[in-house]
């Protein structure tokens, strides 16, 4: 299926029929997101793969991909910063059932309640942003007059070597 991708699920009716969404969801619809922009943010595209997978686990399978603007914290000028996220989380009842999901899975604990897809998604988008962002070396905008401070050369000084004592026994015997 394509389209907008839906708020709320129900992910084991998707799962029954490996349903494969993929489509985009407006950045507006995740206010935690949009805080930390600089901003606003394109519409997400996501691609969300639901399955069982060989040991029986309820499985999906997403990807994501979004250019977001940022505060570069070298120039304190806008930088985009390209967030492409997978994940694959893996759907239990409880959190004895959690602890049994092989390692690669993230587990999300479902109850009688529709899933909350765009919450999950934001999730993963805020775990992809970059923790310090930045440009990249050499290519930040600096104000105008900005002189870099140049390192002066270091005089390489004679440093005595710790092992010239061993040198001069080795000639002695």
């Amino acid at each position: 299926m394509s389209g907008p991708i839906p708020a709320h699920i129900e992910p084991h009716k998707l799962i029954d029929r490996s349903i494969v969404l993929e489509g985009t969801v407006p950045a507006s619809k995740m206010p935690r997101l949009s805080a930390l922009l600089d901003a606003p943010a394109e519409d997400v595209q996501v691609k969300l793969s639901f399955s069982r997978d060989e040991q029986g686990v309820h499985a999906m399978h997403g990807h994501y991909q979004v250019d977001v603007a940022l505060i570069c914290q070298r120039c304190l000028e806008q930088v985009m910063i390209p967030l492409d996220s997978e994940c694959d989380v893996g759907f239990v009842s409880s959190d004895e059932a959690a602890k049994n999901l092989p390692r690669h899975y993230e587990p999300v604990i479902l109850d009688d309640e529709k899933l909350d897809l765009h919450a999950l998604i934001e999730d993963e988008l805020l775990l992809a942003l970059p923790a310090v962002p930045m440009h990249p070396t050499g290519t930040c905008q600096h104000p105008p007059g900005y002189q870099p401070d140049i390192p002066e050369p270091e005089e390489e000084a004679e440093k005595p070597n710790p092992f010239s004592v061993l040198a001069k026994l080795k000639r002695d015997t």
